[in-house]
């Protein structure tokens, strides 16, 4: 889809429309599985364009930034992690200079659908953490059980209805022409799909043929395995250990969620080891040290080189390993979200470590940080590692950029108190007011003889 938030304003029209029916189970997936994926912004948005009253005429923006309590930033944001998840199709059109939008509401797919989809099971475990994610799974999977003294009386449609057997053998001339022009059922719109190009999956099904796993049901977890290669650059070989690893001997069932939870753990103590640096080929390690010094441009065109041929996960483990630190979990996840959403291909994922972990010299990935940015790489469509250099470049500059003094604070004069500003008389005389009548005529003698001893001083 094309970005259109340069076409986006308060004033901009917008219809809604609902592309799929929605009933109480949707609104409960909604709340308890997707919103701790898309966040609260994105699900009150999602429920906000649901209950729009006459949704189906066109409305002005500024009206759903009221009902919500958002700015402009943050409704595109939310917007985005509908599209994202599949809730929402986004459609654009302009006729006499005028743009206005259409959006589509999904329906939220069935628990069992969604706990089947990898790239969505996947978040919501790295979100919510294994202990809640099985109680999820329980509660919106586990079918409401019968009691002991229940007896099943339900009568079929043949029971109730009569239908003549030679019309469903042929059936009627006006079914068959109307069922012709019905439109495709498209579902909810797929989640876009990692590259699978440097990925063998026949490879995988070859290794996997002589053991004990059934091949054909590891093809409904196709997704998870494209995920798990993409962040951690895993081979065919090594994939298929993982998936021995994680398939139950006894039932030759493969668990999808002890699968996610090796590769995690296995890569977490692996970035704990330091290795020994190569120095048969340019390494990350090498690229934090040229980096700063004359050869910045080629160190450039060295950082391209590797972005695009390592792994998010391996390439941040590289650079943390060479300063002496190692890959948190909580970095595992971060980098892990990123690339399950699919916003850019690995190279400027890993630019986009690169400049925090190095150029800024952060000890750690912050969340809050890396998304900001790649919310702003996503508006500027950065799509290649050398675009992502410029838009690094494009950011240290804005941040070179003088800010605003403060204005010259007004010098504040300090002004004695009144008791300091009195003259000398004046404290002699309250000096004086304080002295009893015998005190003052003595003081008052003897400064008249004090008078009389300058004075024959100046006659001799």
């Amino acid at each position: 889809m094309e970005d259109s938030w340069h076409q986006l304003n308060p004033r901009t029209g917008f219809l809604v429309r609902l592309a799929d029916r929605l009933t109480d189970q949707s609104w409960q997936t909604l709340t308890q599985l997707y919103q701790p994926i898309i966040g609260p912004g994105a699900a009150g948005l999602y429920s906000a364009l649901f209950w729009l009253p006459e949704r189906d005429t066109y409305k002005r923006h500024a009206t759903l930034l009221g009902l919500l309590g958002m700015d402009l930033a943050h409704f595109y944001e939310a917007r985005l992690r509908l599209e994202a998840a599949g809730l929402l199709t986004t459609k654009v059109k302009t006729a006499d200079d005028l743009t206005s939008f259409v959006y589509e509401l999904r329906t939220p797919l069935l628990p069992a659908d969604f706990f089947r989809d990898d790239l969505l099971s996947v978040q919501l475990l790295g979100v919510v953490g294994e202990e809640f994610y099985r109680s999820l799974v329980t509660h919106n999977t586990q079918p409401a059980a019968d009691s002991a003294d229940e007896q099943d009386i339900t009568k079929n449609f043949l029971d109730v209805f009569h239908v003549d057997g030679q019309e469903l053998n042929q059936l009627p001339a006006a079914i068959t022409a109307t069922r012709d022009r019905l439109p495709a059922d498209a579902g909810a719109p797929a989640l876009h799909e990692a590259s699978q190009d440097d990925f063998d999956f026949k490879l995988l099904g070859d290794i996997l043929e002589h053991s004990f796993i059934d091949t054909r049901a590891l093809r409904s977890h196709r997704q998870l395995l494209l995920t798990e290669h993409a962040t951690y650059g895993m081979d065919e070989v090594t994939m298929a250990r993982y998936v021995g690893e994680a398939t139950d001997l006894a039932t030759n069932q493969f668990d999808a969620e002890q699968f996610k939870r090796l590769i995690a753990q296995s890569f977490g103590q692996q970035s704990r080891v330091r290795p020994t640096v190569s120095e048969a080929s340019p390494s990350v390690a090498k690229l934090a040290q040229a980096s700063t010094g004359p050869a910045a441009s080629s160190a450039e065109q060295a950082l391209i080189k590797v972005a695009r041929a390592t792994a998010p996960a391996l390439f941040l483990q590289g650079i943390k390993q060479k300063r002496g630190g190692y890959v948190t979990d909580g970095e595992q996840r971060i980098v892990r979200d990123l690339v399950s959403r699919q916003l850019f291909p690995d190279a400027v994922v890993n630019v986009l470590i690169y400049h925090l972990l190095v150029d800024e010299e952060r000890p750690t990935l912050n969340k809050a940080l890396m998304d900001t940015i790649a919310n702003d790489w996503s508006v500027k469509k950065v799509t290649s590692p050398e675009l992502a250099i410029q838009a690094v470049r494009e950011r240290q500059q804005a941040q070179k950029q003088p800010r605003r003094s403060r204005s010259r604070q007004p010098t504040v004069k300090e002004t004695l108190p009144d008791w300091a500003k009195k003259p000398a008389a004046a404290q002699a005389t309250t000096t004086q007011a304080k002295l009893t009548t015998d005190q003052q005529k003595q003081l008052q003698e003897r400064i008249a003889k004090l008078q009389e001893r300058t004075a024959e001083g100046k006659e001799e």
